[in-house]
């Protein structure tokens, strides 16, 4: 997998490096996860698997000391019940769900931020929202990197928030030979047990044309 990057509020002068590298590691090694749709308009094809993503990023990090599902303080759960990852004063929020919800995440990095909440044993001074290319097939409506940084653009240009935030997208160059994590699930809509998962190769193929206005998501193909 590789990634993009966009911080706020100088988010690359106050994120741990060493804390960073384990993220960065983490994501740069990581297979594209994806399973089949079953969506009307596209039974069948292949598209992203936020299951298998993230349950892929919580074994990297958990072994190397990273919190997971950190328990929202009570004055605080009318935003939520739990915080992704945590380590030291880092927040990781991994987010695939529909696109409302990048401002939830927002919002209260914000209030945990300016509240010095402990993320785990330090006081929370930068988050990191990982989220997924437009690149990338996906169920609707579901949030993708470049939506978010229009969005986190758009706050920040009129200083809605002060915390310091490091946007990740993950991305892989089209056409290009990539590993592929194919998994089917009992459900294929909410199920988290796994039936089938296969590790293939493939790749994701350029649907753009030279009229396209913007960059549309590609197609994505195992062999």
């Amino acid at each position: 997998m590789k990634i993009d990057i966009t911080d706020y509020n100088h988010a690359d002068e106050i994120l741990n490096p060493q804390l960073w590298k384990e993220i960065e590691e983490t994501l740069l090694k990581m297979p594209l996860h994806v399973k089949a749709s079953d969506q009307a308009s596209k039974v069948g094809s292949l598209i992203f698997d936020p299951v298998g993503t993230n349950q892929y990023i919580k074994d990297e990090l958990v072994p190397k000391h990273w919190k997971n599902n950190i328990p929202i303080p009570k004055r605080f759960d009318f935003l939520g019940t739990d915080i992704d990852f945590g380590k030291r004063d880092t927040l990781v929020e991994v987010q695939f769900s529909n696109y409302p919800f990048l401002l939830n995440n927002t919002v209260r990095s914000e209030l945990f931020h300016k509240s010095n909440m402990d993320i785990d044993e330090e006081g929370m001074k930068v988050a990191i929202i990982i989220t997924k290319g437009h690149m990338f097939p996906a169920s609707n409506s579901t949030l993708y990197y470049e939506q978010a940084q229009n969005q986190l653009n758009s706050l920040a240009e009129y200083n809605v928030f002060d915390v310091p935030i490091r946007l990740v997208g993950l991305i892989e160059d089209f056409e290009t030979d990539i590993d592929i994590v194919s998994t089917t699930y009992a459900d294929k809509r909410y199920s988290r047990t796994i039936t089938k998962r296969d590790t293939v190769k493939g790749k994701v193929i350029d649907t753009n044309t030279p009229n396209t206005r913007r960059r549309k998501r590609g197609t994505i193909v195992t062999y």
